[in-house]
């Protein structure tokens, strides 16, 4: 469906290895992060936890890539999702060494060592993860944005909610005809919802037909609950992926780029 001449987002297939996770000049009782990497086909997720709520204390994140190029730097409250965990989308990752830094406002800071590997290079088996803080016998204690402890239940929760997020990144769009008119398929493990399109008008170059929410469950079998989430996607993804110049906006029974 691409046009001669279009652009698209690089990405790199290659894993990530996790390697040194270490804190700097940290009051001893402050654990280090925790850090897992996620691959799926077309897709990729860091997922990283903070050891406590990252709204007590925090400071900026920072992300440096080859050479030492900063790729980003941001407010970790800026970066949170929930309260103590921060998302990277590691796909467009050139292979490499990369870093992450969080400081904090007593001088001190958690850091990460990472590898992007080379697409088809396998990652060992069992790579060890060092920490300079000692080990504690305890488990990980999770707090909530005001400090408290969460109790099981919500721990629990916490996996299935991490679970659903590796189901997102798993998913993808389909392409079935030309730019002109075809369709497009969101696939979502067994879900699969077919979307019509084709070329517009001035002032518009092209559209996406979508049932509207009054019929959406009944042309589509999802919850309406999770229709924003999947147009958002589809939207986002057709931009990346076929046209990176042009906007979009998502209305009753369409979607239209300009």
């Amino acid at each position: 469906m691409t046009e001669p001449g279009q652009d698209e987002t690089p990405a790199f297939e290659g894993p990530v290895v996790v390697g040194r996770i270490q804190n700097a000049s940290a009051p001893a009782e402050i654990g280090v992060v925790t850090v897992k990497a996620v691959h799926y086909p077309g897709a990729q997720q860091l997922v990283l936890w903070l050891p406590q709520t990252g709204y007590q204390g925090y400071c900026d994140v920072s992300l440096t890539g080859p050479g030492g190029t900063l790729i980003e730097q941001a407010s970790v409250r800026d970066r949170l999702n929930g309260s103590v965990q921060i998302l990277w989308d590691t796909l467009p990752w050139r292979p490499g060494a990369y870093r992450i830094e969080i400081t904090h406002a007593n001088d001190w800071r958690h850091s990460v060592e990472l590898e992007k590997l080379v697409e088809g290079a396998a990652p060992p088996p069992e790579t060890p993860v060092i920490a300079a803080a000692p080990s504690s016998p305890e488990p990980m204690v999770y707090r909530d944005g005001f400090g408290n402890i969460l109790p099981d239940a919500d721990l629990e929760l916490r996996k299935k909610v991490i679970k659903d997020i590796a189901r997102r990144f798993a998913r993808r769009i389909e392409y079935e005809g030309n730019f002109r008119a075809g369709i497009i398929i969101y696939v979502d493990g067994a879900r699969r919802i077919r979307f019509s399109h084709e070329m517009a008008g001035a002032p518009y170059h092209f559209f996406i037909d979508v049932p509207s929410a009054s019929t959406w469950e009944a042309a589509t079998g999802a919850p309406l609950s999770d229709r924003d989430e999947i147009l958002l996607f589809v939207a986002t993804q057709v931009q990346r992926e076929q046209a990176s110049t042009w906007t979009f906006e998502i209305r009753d029974t369409d979607i239209v780029f300009c």
